[in-house]
Formats: structure tokens, C-alpha cells, sequence
């Protein structure tokens, strides 16, 4: 043992307190101890926080991006482009259209065949073909262009449809509908509907009327209805059977003639509905009142 050791150990000056103060510790470095390991903890909280926060985000991305996924697929519900090219229903005219001589029968068509959407020539004529002043002896004639994804055309059918059956069955007027795909920048659902519309048209024209006014009308409550619902809808309610039609999109091609010939007449937005050479919108007349005006000429010539 050295003498500084032996000096420290014997040293008799040395205080208690002093040797008390070097075991232990001072109530100022306790609480400083006891801040820093709480805010350890604090940081600890924040970043598992943090990370849960980080997990659920992805988790929520994720179910986002199978919504956004699901809504598309519902939206193309049939897949793939319209093509250009196809088959027109045998009732169809000139310009796309289906012309109602009662309400449950259409007139014959125009035997198109094969149509080609992209070759359709701007028409000459200042109204669109077609719309014409009646000829004295026969019923005003009603063209409506209509898009199933347009709520005014909705409500237009849900207020006029009825009626319309009614003034066809006594033989007071036809009705022609031309169905279009104006509003289809974010949805394929217009075109799909106009295609359900030529299938039935082609395979229970019985139920065209009918079957158009209720798809249409549907757009009151509903955004657009799938090929299922629009297959489940002519089963079940018209015992139509057009499901494989609405599926393999037969008349898509023929929805793109339709619309292309809508274009080339200037029709800008739907409903667009004339009475003979009247359009009802520059009319600024109710509906009704307008065709009553028509068929009361009508019936004055008879």
C-alpha cells in the first residue's frame, strides 16, 4: 500500500458529509434523471404513434386504390373500346333512331346492315334529319335524343313516358328515340345502355318502349346500373332474354353511329326533343301542351 493510500484511508479530516455526498444523490439530479427518462418515454410514444399512423395510411391507400379499381372496372363493366364497326338492329333508321307506332310495336327500319361510325357525313340540311313539318293527314311525329346517364332525360321520362303510351296507343302520334352517349368523358355506362336499348329493340321490340322508359327513369336513383342489372331488369320484368347481347356488346358500335349522327346534326346536349319541325326548347312551352297543339291540328284534318 502506498503512503498517499494509507494517508487517504487514515485522513482525519475528512467529514462525514463529504462522505455522504459522494454515495448518494442530489434531489435536483433525481428529478433531472427522472424529466429525461420521461421524455425518452414521450419520444418513444410519438414514434410508435408515428409508425401505427404510417401503417394505417398504407393500409387506407391501399383499400383506395382496390375502390378506385372496382369503380372502374363497374364503369367499363363490358371492357375494351367500342369498336367503329358493327351490326345496326333491323328496326333502326338512317340516323340511329327506333320509331314507335304504339307502344308496343316499332316501325321497320332501314335495313342497314353493317354500319360504320366513323363514316358518318355531316347532314345539309339546318335541322337535324328527320325533323320536318307533319304532313297534312298523318300523326305529329316526336323525335327525342336521350342519354340514359342524363338526369333531365330522367326526369323527362318519369314525367312524360306515361303519357307518351297513351297518345301511341290511340294513334295520336309516333315517337322516335335516338339514344346517344353524350355523357360518357368518365362513365362507358351511356354507351352500354344504348346497346341494352338496340338489343332489346332486336329481340323484343314488344318491350323497347317500356324497357328504355325504366333504364332512363332509374337514373332518378341510381347513378347507372350494371350489364347485370340491365340484363336482370329485361329477365325479370319484360322476360326478355338479352343478357349474352348486353354482355358481348353487339350494338356498341351502333351506339357510336347513333351518337355520331347526333353530333353531325348539331345536337348539343340532351334531352333534345322535337314535335314536327318544333324544338320543344325554343318552344319555352310545357311538353304536353306543345303536342296536344299538334294532335289537335291532327285530329282537325281528319
Amino acid at each position: 500500500m502506498t503512503v498517499q493510500a494509507r494517508r487517504d484511508s487514515h485522513d482525519p479530516h475528512q467529514s462525514p458529509e463529504k462522505t455522504m455526498a459522494r454515495s448518494s444523490e442530489s434531489p435536483r439530479s433525481a428529478n433531472a434523471r427522472e424529466q429525461a427518462r420521461k421524455m425518452q418515454q414521450e419520444q418513444e410514444r410519438k414514434q410508435k404513434l408515428t409508425s401505427v399512423l404510417l401503417r394505417v395510411g398504407v393500409v387506407v391507400v391501399a383499400l383506395a386504390v382496390v375502390v378506385g379499381l372496382t369503380i372502374f372496372v363497374l364503369n367499363r363493366d363490358d371492357s375494351g373500346a367500342a369498336p367503329s364497326e358493327g351490326p345496326a338492329p333491323a328496326a333502326a333508321n338512317e340516323q340511329g333512331g327506333f320509331v314507335l307506332s304504339s307502344s308496343t310495336e316499332l316501325a321497320e327500319g332501314d335495313d342497314l346492315g353493317q354500319i360504320d361510325a366513323s363514316n358518318v357525313e355531316d347532314p345539309d340540311s339546318e335541322l337535324p334529319p328527320g325533323v320536318a313539318e307533319r304532313e297534312a293527314g298523318e300523326a305529329p311525329h316526336i323525335i327525342i335524343y336521350t342519354d340514359a346517364y342524363c338526369i333531365h332525360c330522367a326526369n323527362f321520362e318519369a314525367e312524360h313516358s306515361a303519357q307518351m303510351g297513351e297518345w301511341l296507343d290511340e294513334g295520336l302520334v309516333t315517337v322516335e328515340y335516338r339514344s346517344v352517349a353524350y355523357l360518357s368523358s368518365s362513365t362507358n355506362y351511356p354507351a352500354r345502355a344504348a346497346n341494352a336499348f338496340a338489343c332489346m329493340a332486336e329481340e323484343s321490340p314488344e318491350s323497347y318502349s317500356e324497357y328504355l322508359g325504366a333504364v332512363t327513369a332509374n337514373r332518378v336513383n341510381n347513378d347507372e346500373m350494371s350489364n347485370d342489372q340491365l340484363t336482370q331488369l329485361a329477365d325479370e320484368t319484360f322476360g326478355a332474354d338479352i343478357g349474352e347481347c348486353i354482355e358481348d356488346g353487339t350494338y356498341r358500335a351502333f351506339a357510336s353511329y347513333t351518337t355520331r349522327h347526333a353530333q353531325a346534326a348539331g345536337i348539343e346536349g340532351t334531352p333534345s326533343v322535337y314535335v314536327d319541325e318544333v324544338s320543344w326548347a325554343d318552344s319555352e312551352r310545357p311538353f304536353r301542351e306543345l303536342v296536344d297543339e299538334h294532335i289537335e291540328e291532327y285530329q282537325s284534318e281528319s
